[in-house]
């Protein structure tokens, strides 16, 4: 019998444009997302986007310090944080009106020279132990994902990562793509397998490296993952967690009119194991598909869903209790990077 790790992770940020307010677009909607895991004995996995915390933290934003409270009180409780950052953060300034302006020409971490990287992702995974640490001395930051998915070309983010004693890299999502060009990601070469290793290319099977643990996906109806889309932006705010006002729209905003309408439409009906846009009974159906997949695989399968803290809706808190009363109804286990990683035998 397969043995699968359902692994519940949340990207925990606001809008990458730096559009959204702290309270209800992260804390309030995470805060929702462990009330309804708890009761499951389900670790949320929270991906901390820490360069915009640390940019705002130096501003003067004190709601940040919420932010550490609620990180070091999740650890506590048994759930888990690891590293989410967007590099146009880091140059990111508040302007008069109290609004952020990004630095756009760093908006892909797989763009940046080794150097530039390796400093980041130091700076990031040192300001989120000193906070996880503050719930558990034992906590292990030890799993990165890239922001808006950008980590190609990897070789190099790849070499930060292991220099700096990441295990993991969990940003793969198979068989997706964007092709902005600012934004863009290509994930369709990537090994038809649950996790692998990856020494140079993100996609390629290697023989050393970082493990990368995709997030799972699948495969559905072009009209059904419309009408989930649908659904989904007509619930709460817009799609968004109560009180949260932001949008997408990036570096290349003035190419998503017909352009990204038309590459949406190209890859409909392939989704992400989301728990923050999908219903229920889609995210049941991708999660069956990705363990017929690899059903015969030998060790234990991780299978990682993503959610948003910021699209957190109230249609998403339904949703996300109905998926999770039916996966522990199939025996599965509710786990962390790191409590799957200790069952690997390498």
């Amino acid at each position: 019998m397969i043995t699968a790790h359902l692994i519940l992770t949340v990207d925990y940020e606001v809008f990458g444009n730096g559009l959204g307010r702290i309270d209800p677009c992260v804390l309030a909607p995470a805060q929702r997302m462990m009330d309804i895991a708890d009761p499951f004995g389900a670790p949320l996995t929270f991906f901390v986007e820490t360069t915009e915390f640390m940019v705002m933290e130096k501003a003067g934003v004190a709601e940040v310090y919420q932010v550490r409270q609620q990180i070091a009180w999740a650890i506590s409780h048994g759930h888990d944080a690891q590293l989410h950052l967007h590099p146009q953060w880091e140059g990111a300034f508040r302007q008069s009106d109290g609004s952020w302006r990004m630095d756009n020409a760093q908006w892909r971490i797989g763009d940046l020279p080794f150097g530039e990287s390796l400093r980041i992702l130091r700076e990031g995974k040192k300001w989120l132990e000193n906070v996880a640490r503050e719930g558990s001395p034992q906590y292990r930051c030890l799993a990165f994902r890239a922001g808006g998915w950008c980590i190609q070309p990897s070789q190099e983010v790849l070499r930060a990562l292991g220099e700096l004693g990441f295990q993991i890299d969990s940003t793969v999502a198979p068989a997706l793509r964007n092709t902005l060009p600012a934004e863009w990601y290509d994930f369709r070469t990537a090994p038809l397998k649950p996790y692998w290793k990856a020494d140079r290319d993100i996609c390629a099977d290697g023989v050393s490296g970082l493990w990368e643990v995709p997030i799972a996906t699948g495969k559905t109806g072009k009209w059904r993952h419309l009408r989930a889309l649908k659904s989904a932006r007509a619930s709460g705010e817009g799609g968004l967690a109560p009180g949260c006002r932001g949008d997408y729209h990036g570096p290349d905003s003035r190419l998503q009119g017909l352009r990204g309408k038309v590459g949406k439409v190209l890859r409909l009906g392939q989704v992400m194991l989301d728990v923050s846009t999908m219903p229920a009974d889609m995210l049941i159906e991708i999660t069956r598909q990705w363990i017929l997949r690899f059903g015969e695989d030998e060790s234990p399968i991780p299978l990682v869903a993503i959610a948003h803290t910021k699209n957190f809706s109230p249609a998403s808190e339904q949703n996300m209790a109905a998926y999770m009363a039916w996966a522990k109804g199939e025996g599965m286990i509710f786990s962390t990077f790191g409590q799957w990683l200790d069952t690997v035998h390498v």
